[in-house]
């Protein structure tokens, strides 16, 4: 706040007065006010004043957390014996209802299926520490297979259901499981994989039923678990601090990693988003994104286990049916992304968005343009913003529902041991870590941008960073000697901005990942796709900018070998693309450059092309190409569907 030198003189002054007044005996109560009095209306001061009630409810929130997960770890109780809580607390409480199906289950029954499960393997010869990989929809089946084999210390692999071949083999591989659990309708992608030989024949294929496909000798579950007992299995001695499964995320090695999710991190997870958000045992919680992920396959569908809710589960997101089941389940809340909220407000007013009973929905990017318009058409009282990584250790929220931001940092540094995350500063040209002359990272005020870090601490369950299966992977994600020498920080990717009240927004990804569709794309995943394609000279991946929508898509910048006809290339690209990549990873654009410049280790230049985007006037006239989803072919991109993708106008991707 900026004060005139009459003003200070004035102030002073009155001070003085103030103190011949009342006398000797009460100056250092005077003296202790105008102090205070000065310091509140100063720019940091009037920060405080604005944000005090919301960092107060915020620690009140750590410290409520962290006593729980204490509790919890102090007794050391597996994840599938707090569930058994909720199951003697309600047994007959409806747990589940799958949408596509009309199947409903309760607590009961869900624990016995789970049981089934559990035995069923363990008189396969499965023992404690081996694995299964799920290759499934959403649906009751994958929640009872992956809880019901950890009552025998069998850790599942959530596999991403939309790859194919290559990711898909090595996402299996690279779990070392002894078998892979699948359904009728993801067989043929499966099957694909082995015909190629990516995965070792040996590994048997289990699928969870029969419907409409030929068993070819498969075991086949639904028949398979028929006189297998629905008693407790043998106790295989799970602990909290055991392997649970592997959620997967993706990273600059190219590959889905998988992240190592212990007992005691995915309840800390299940339940901090139940406090944060006011989940309560009688909410019905629609699941509608995919229950690989850790957004519905932790903080959804987890909310059972720590808050005895009854989930909802619709295979797959649905615009057009999103509030229409809402109102015939009477749910209460629901999970989003940024496009699902998008998708939501493209559709046309119907009855239902109305007559809901929805009054919560967490998730992450809503941006603030977006924020106010959907709370209001679709009349939701509370927004759960959130930010945070499958297995990282630098997660926070929006508790206050302020537009925009996905969480917050007090702007006060002297708090900042009761939860140790910070940003540090980068360099914009380059992307790297900035660092001083003592070789430390360099802290962000607020008001910057930079990366999210969290500092890594052994003894405390929020601040762990238990890494991936692969040692390599975890050791390229932590930085050293950040804040002080010989101390280790969870290194995120990800840039946000710090703003002046100590809000949190999501700016973007360092490095080699890019966020679509709610997925995070490996931009060496798709590169390497490429590089068998011969007419292919060079290429580089990377994400850029479209219209008004949410992340970033892909786009290639590709150098062809002379004399390669053109239309062939495209052809073949996209076939190539289509069959080894999930849709979200296949580029939107290709811009087939004629000149490049390149790196000292002669790579092209990423950072130039990712600038220029697929903005006609910035491509040096290069031929630029977007991604028809209705042809599965790409087209030439015109001045006129270039202003139509920036408008919004085109927006079929």
């Amino acid at each position: 706040m900026s004060e005139t030198a009459s003003d200070s003189l004035m102030r002073f002054g009155m001070f003085a007065g103030l103190m011949l007044l009342v006398g000797r005996t009460w100056w250092p109560v005077v003296f202790v006010a105008y102090v205070t009095y000065r310091f509140l209306i100063t720019d940091f001061g009037r920060r405080m004043r604005q944000t005090l009630a919301r960092d107060f409810q915020g620690l009140c929130l750590l410290l409520k957390v962290k006593r729980e997960i204490n509790r919890r770890l102090d007794a050391d109780k597996p994840l599938h014996e707090i569930f058994l809580e909720q199951v003697r607390a309600h047994p007959t409480k409806l747990a589940a209802v799958e949408i596509e199906t009309g199947r409903e289950i309760t607590y009961d029954e869900i624990n016995r299926l789970m049981n089934r499960y559990a035995n069923y393997f363990l008189k396969q010869g499965y023992k404690k520490g081996d694995v299964i990989s799920l290759f499934m929809e959403n649906g009751i089946d994958f929640f009872a297979l992956w809880l019901g084999l950890s009552k025998i210390g069998v850790v599942s692999a959530f596999i991403n259901s939309n790859l194919k071949l290559e990711p898909l083999a090595h996402s299996i591989n690279v779990s070392k499981s002894r078998s892979v659990i699948t359904t009728p309708t993801l067989l043929s992608t499966l099957q694909a994989a082995y015909e190629k030989e990516l995965i070792d024949k040996s590994l048997s294929i289990v699928l969870s039923s029969d419907e409409g496909v030929t068993k070819n000798g498969m075991r086949v579950l639904s028949h398979e678990l028929k006189g297998i007992p629905e008693s407790e299995p043998p106790s295989q001695g799970a602990t909290f601090h055991d392997v649970l499964c592997y959620i997967y995320t993706s990273g600059t090695t190219g590959n889905p990693k998988p992240a190592v999710i212990k007992h005691y991190r995915y309840y800390w997870m299940c339940m901090g988003a139940g406090y944060s958000f006011g989940i309560r045992p009688d909410d019905i919680i629609y699941i509608t994104m995919p229950m690989y992920h850790s957004a519905a396959g932790i903080l959804g569908i987890g909310s059972l286990i720590a808050m005895g809710t009854t989930a909802v589960i619709r295979r797959k997101f649905s615009a057009s049916n999103f509030w229409k089941d809402c109102v015939k389940y009477n749910c209460t809340g629901s999970q989003y992304i940024g496009e699902i909220c998008r998708y939501l407000l493209a559709q046309k007013p119907i009855e239902e968005e109305t007559k809901h009973k929805v009054r919560v929905m967490w998730g992450n990017g809503l941006r603030a343009e977006l924020w106010k318009p959907f709370v209001e058409r679709f009349g939701i009282k509370r927004i759960g913003e959130l930010y945070g990584s499958t297995e990282g250790n630098s997660n926070i929220i929006n508790i206050d529902n302020y537009p925009g931001a996905c969480g917050f940092m007090p702007i006060y540094p002297f708090i900042s041991f009761l939860y140790p995350i910070r940003l540090i500063r980068i360099d914009e040209e380059t992307g790297e870590v900035m660092r001083d002359a003592r070789g430390l990272c360099i802290p962000c005020k607020p008001g910057q941008v930079g990366e999210m870090v969290g500092v890594i601490k052994t003894k405390d369950a929020l601040l762990k960073f238990e890494g991936y299966v692969n040692e390599g992977d975890t050791k390229k994600k932590i930085y050293k000697n950040v804040f002080k020498k010989g101390d280790e920080c969870f290194a995120s990717g990800d840039i946000l901005l710090w703003d002046d009240l100590g809000y949190l927004y999501f700016r973007d990804r360092r490095g080699d990942t890019f966020r679509w569709k709610g997925e995070n794309v490996s931009t060496t995943e798709v590169e390497k796709i490429m590089q068998p394609i011969m007419a292919v000279e060079d290429s580089t991946v990377y994400g850029v900018e479209v219209g008004k929508m949410e992340g970033r898509a892909g786009m290639a910048g590709i150098v062809l070998r002379d004399g390669e006809d053109v239309n062939e290339f495209l052809k073949s690209i996209a076939q190539r693309l289509t069959a080894n990549l999930a849709s979200y990873a296949v580029p939107l654009f290709i811009r087939l450059c004629k000149t490049v410049d390149r790196t000292g280790t002669f790579k092209l230049k990423k950072t130039d092309l990712q600038k220029q985007g697929y903005d006609l006037s910035k491509c040096n006239g290069d031929s630029v190409y977007y991604w028809n989803t209705a042809n599965k072919a790409y087209e030439p991109l015109t001045e006129q569907m270039q202003k139509d993708i920036d408008t919004g106008a085109y927006n079929r991707f």
